[in-house]
């Protein structure tokens, strides 16, 4: 199996974006690169090409780019690894990956595409020894364009698209590929129900399918945002800190209980997160008073490191 791919949709404000994602764990000094046939990816000139990003997840080092790309794009490309002069260690083998944006998808999303680097385990299949002889018999497949099989409104709001994509080269004429899965677009489990690949040319065999889309997340109330940095309660910047943490989990929203300003009865009790004057307010008891100003008069600043001394884990917030 090989040239997994995932599409997935979410709307964006201005273009089409293309987001690459791949895992591969690289040793120091190392970083993955895309090269490809249009000129935003170097036209196959890898020094030219796009650097990608890494990132922990789980156990896994994922490599992230985002380019801007005109609707209806289509390319070819291939994933490198290189050192930090953009010096060819290593290419993955197998035929150059072919991408072509379904022509249905509408202007101001982003397409993500989720691949595996290809082995040389992947490409033995598409050599003339296999190709011409071995599985000549499954030649006569006609070839499908599985764009074709969308609905006009391609990407509902909430939804995903997403392209299955896999290498059979060994089909019997007269049967078929499926995908089946928990999903009832999948067919929970039945053979029957499930997602029929159409065949693309070369024994790639794909399908879109669109899903509605899941996350998780963390939903904390900010005075529970501890720092280091912090005077007794979470404060806006260590927002920062959360973030970053939740990406590294996994996770993919942050939701804040409501910030209300304490103006109601002026009591302890207008605190209570679920009685806000507003869901969009945002309290002045939560700002980094050191980080107003480089030029905070010394008593202040006094003031503050007291403060903190003073206030570091032991404010007890009022249970409701």
């Amino acid at each position: 199996m090989a040239n997994q791919g995932l599409f997935s949709a979410a709307k964006s404000m201005k273009s089409v974006k293309l987001k690459f994602r791949i895992p591969y764990f690289t040793e120091w000094g190392q970083s993955l690169l895309v090269c490809g046939s249009e000129p935003t990816l170097g036209s196959w000139n890898v020094k030219k090409g796009l650097l990608l990003s890494p990132v922990h997840q789980d156990d896994q080092l994922i490599w992230t780019a985002t380019i801007s790309v005109p609707c209806q794009f289509s390319c070819g490309y291939r994933y490198y690894v290189v050192d930090d002069a953009k010096n060819v260690l290593r290419w993955e083998m197998g035929n150059e990956r072919r991408l072509s944006i379904p022509h249905l998808l509408p202007e101001g999303h982003t397409l993500e595409l989720h691949d595996l680097w290809q082995t040389g385990a992947d490409a033995l299949l598409f050599r003339s020894g296999f190709k011409d002889v071995i599985f000549c018999k499954n030649s006569t497949f006609n070839i499908d364009k599985p764009e074709a099989i969308l609905h006009d409104e391609l990407v509902q709001q909430d939804s995903i698209l997403v392209r299955f994509k896999i290498c059979c080269p060994n089909v019997q004429e007269g049967t078929s590929v499926y995908v089946i899965g928990s999903s009832t677009k999948l067919g929970n489990w039945k053979v029957q129900d499930g997602l029929k690949l159409h065949y693309t040319g070369e024994y790639i065999w794909e399908a879109y399918c669109e899903m509605p889309w899941r996350g998780c997340g963390v939903a904390v109330p900010m005075f529970s945002v501890r720092s280091e940095d912090d005077i007794g309660v979470g404060e806006f910047l260590d927002l920062k800190l959360l973030v970053d943490w939740a990406v590294e989990s996994g996770f993919h929203l942050v939701q804040l209980l409501p910030i209300n300003d304490t103006s109601v009865h002026r009591m302890w009790w207008d605190s209570y997160p679920y009685s806000s004057l507003s869901v969009f307010a945002l309290h002045p008891l939560y700002l980094r008073l050191q980080a107003l100003s480089k030029n905070l008069p010394e008593d202040v600043k006094s003031e503050i490191r007291n403060a903190k001394e003073r206030l570091d884990g032991k404010v007890d917030s009022p249970i409701f």
